[in-house]
């Protein structure tokens, strides 16, 4: 994929607040993009805005609290981001969840919300119906790639459903008439909110704290 300048592009970033999402959207706004980001956390969505503000004085940056699990949240959410820039030209569909015990929730969360948000995001941007075009990147993992990650069946499940989702509309013959370009990006195992603490030197990952559940990474990258 080529590269794509962002300096004044409108950019529309789910699970901006934390983690991986709050390094992209810190990249986004040091080279220039205009960027409403959406959280379902609505204490650090406030707090990320703000910090960003001050570390950006010149820049745009806007929060919107958001569960990407509600059809009409999501939709209202990329509607003002379509309002303030005018457009919107990269949608990242970045918010993801792991939790094991609460499988369908997982499902709903990484794998539900990245489809409607990548499909709502085509529609506004293909050229053929009246858009400028643009890119849409989702957010997968490296389980992306690996086969039988035990530790995390549902996770993967929804990773490797999310590479397969992103790479067929990628090769759709009717990309060019569209002007969209798409991008799955599947990060290796790093701490962010997903994961929580260290313990005997093997990092842990929250499952569901109020019954003990834990589950080991396979790696940890700092």
């Amino acid at each position: 994929m080529s590269k794509m300048d962002v300096k004044d592009k409108g950019i529309f970033l789910t699970g901006g607040a934390v983690g991986i999402g709050r390094a992209v959207l810190e990249a986004l706004l040091a080279r220039g993009a205009k960027v409403l980001f959406c959280d379902i956390d609505k204490v650090k969505g406030p707090e990320t805005e703000a910090e960003m503000r001050k570390q950006f004085p010149s820049g745009d940056v806007s929060f919107v609290p958001c569960d990407v699990t509600n059809a009409d949240q999501l939709k209202a959410a990329f509607t003002q981001a379509v309002t303030r820039f005018g457009a919107v030209e990269l949608c990242i569909n970045n918010a993801g969840l792991m939790d094991e015990q609460n499988w369908e929730r997982v499902i709903a969360v990484n794998q539900v919300a990245q489809i409607r948000g990548s499909l709502m995001a085509l529609e506004h941007m293909r050229r053929d119906r009246g858009g400028r075009g643009g890119v849409i990147f989702n957010v997968a993992s490296i389980n992306a790639v690996y086969y039988g990650v035990w530790e995390f069946p549902v996770y993967t499940a929804t990773k490797h459903a999310m590479a397969g989702f992103t790479t067929s509309w990628a090769n759709s013959p009717d990309s060019e008439a569209h002007g969209v370009r798409w991008g799955v990006i599947c990060p290796h195992a790093c701490l962010t909110a997903l994961n929580a603490w260290e313990r005997d030197g093997q990092v842990y990952v929250k499952m569901d704290e109020s019954q003990g559940g834990i589950v080991r990474f396979l790696h940890a990258a700092g």
